[in-house]
């Protein structure tokens, strides 16, 4: 049985984070996410935003996921 859904980034988007060694409050500082939210995007709950996306992927140096999302961005973010 084939889905529809996009792939869940949010188990890597922890993994890096911890990778790298900071907590969810500092990845949230860092890249400008409310923690709360950051919290429930890690468990799936919720979705960031394509800018939000790739501050996150910067902080946590997803240096290829942020790649990918650059040429998404409104010029005036990238």
């Amino acid at each position: 049985m084939q889905t529809d859904q996009p792939p869940q980034l949010t188990p890597s988007l922890r993994v890096a984070r911890e990778a790298k060694g900071l907590s969810l409050r500092a990845a949230a500082q860092l890249s400008g996410i409310d923690p709360g939210h950051l919290s429930k995007v890690e468990r799936g709950e919720k979705q960031l935003s394509i800018e939000a996306l790739y501050r996150l992927a910067l902080v946590v140096d997803l240096d290829e996921l942020a790649s990918h999302l650059k040429p998404l961005l409104p010029k005036a973010v990238a």
